[in-house]
């Protein structure tokens, strides 16, 4: 029976969706989870729903972080590395810290969901402890980072970040929409979507499901629902406009189980352009939009690939009309690719 270390990436909720769903499929081929180790900005900035599902085996560390843009629409990339260099310190001790109880712990196999800190404290575990990073942000870089617009000096530095994950690991796994040939040192596999999704019997709805990563793109729903009244949706965000709503918007707090539970009859989702919660609803058919957050050239990288796999469509703004554009699509090919995933994933993980 192999042991097992989570490290996962706190910005955002895409990596934690993913740890959930792996935990699932190793410990159905025998392995145990024995440490999860979560970085965060702030000690309550994680989830409830994460704390709750990996209960004592979870352990926070501090984490870099994007810091937003006033709008709520985007990130500061300079003034996030700025930022981030600054409370290097902080960091660093993070890593030893981890590193050290990694070694104590001495598991058989540790999966890097991407995080910085943890690719650090990878460096220096000790000899017969496998390292794995895993996560979308490598098929980017096997993908060449494909992507017709952004800057070319945000390109640069997803890609160092990228490479400094990839060098601190034995093996690495590219979580893709698609099935396509990795590398000598990339296997890619399938999305990791969690049981509780995959178990959702979707029937269509008249109502949109919404979730925005940034919160400044509310006020153009906002003006989307009163130019067509017919427009109805549901907005799981944590801001709260203090303007009166038009009738058919309805915001909700960040609820993991209240969203899924709306994912079951949806009209359609809408979303910025993350990894997860377009895999989550792809794999159950729903049409997408997705809108790439400001500055954020991952965000451009993922809406391209979601037209490339032919799951969705991507926007540079939600203006009116854009609901008619949703369309429905064969998700056939993409549900058996990802009910491979625990299958795929154990046989890389043993080579």
């Amino acid at each position: 029976m192999a042991k097992c270390v989570f490290i996962v990436q706190g910005e955002g909720r895409g990596h934690m969706s993913q740890s959930m769903a792996l935990k699932e499929q190793v410990e159905e081929a025998g392995y145990t989870v024995e440490a999860v180790y979560a970085g965060c900005r702030s000690r309550g900035s994680v989830p409830e729903y994460f704390s709750e599902f990996f209960k004592e085996k979870l352990e926070l560390f501090y984490s870099p972080y994007f810091l937003r843009t006033p709008n709520k629409k985007g990130i500061y990339v300079g003034r996030t590395l700025l930022f981030n260099l600054i409370r290097s310190i902080k960091y660093l001790r993070e890593v030893r810290r981890i590193r050290n109880e990694i070694n104590d712990l001495e598991p058989d196999v540790v999966f890097n969901f991407y995080d910085v800190v943890g690719a650090l404290a990878l460096k220096g575990v000790k000899p017969g402890i496998k390292r794995i990073g895993i996560g979308h942000h490598f098929f980017l870089h096997l993908d060449g980072y494909r992507c017709n617009k952004g800057s070319a000096w945000h390109r640069w530095l997803l890609r160092m970040h990228t490479t400094l994950v990839m060098k601190s690991c034995d093996r690495v796994m590219a979580l893709s929409f698609r099935e396509l040939k990795g590398d000598s040192a990339m296997d890619v596999v399938p999305p990791l979507v969690r049981r509780s999704f995959r178990e959702i019997n979707h029937q269509q709805g008249d109502r949109f499901l919404v979730y925005l990563l940034n919160e400044g793109y509310i006020f153009d729903l906002i003006r989307l629902s009163r130019e067509d009244p017919g427009f109805l949706a549901d907005v799981f965000t944590t801001l709260t406009p203090e303007i009166s709503l038009p009738p058919g918007i309805r915001i909700h707090p960040l609820n993991d189980e209240k969203f899924r539970e709306m994912m079951t009859d949806c009209k359609g989702l809408i979303t910025t352009s993350g990894f997860d919660t377009v895999a989550e609803a792809a794999y159950l058919g729903i049409p997408l939009v997705v809108v790439p957050s400001q500055h954020h050239f991952e965000q451009r990288c993922n809406g391209a690939d979601v037209e490339r796999s032919g799951i969705g469509i991507a926007v540079e703004q939600l203006i009116p009309g854009i609901q008619y554009k949703m369309k429905a699509f064969d998700n056939s090919t993409y549900r058996e690719w990802v009910d491979r995933a625990g299958e795929i994933i154990i046989k890389c993980t043993k080579e």
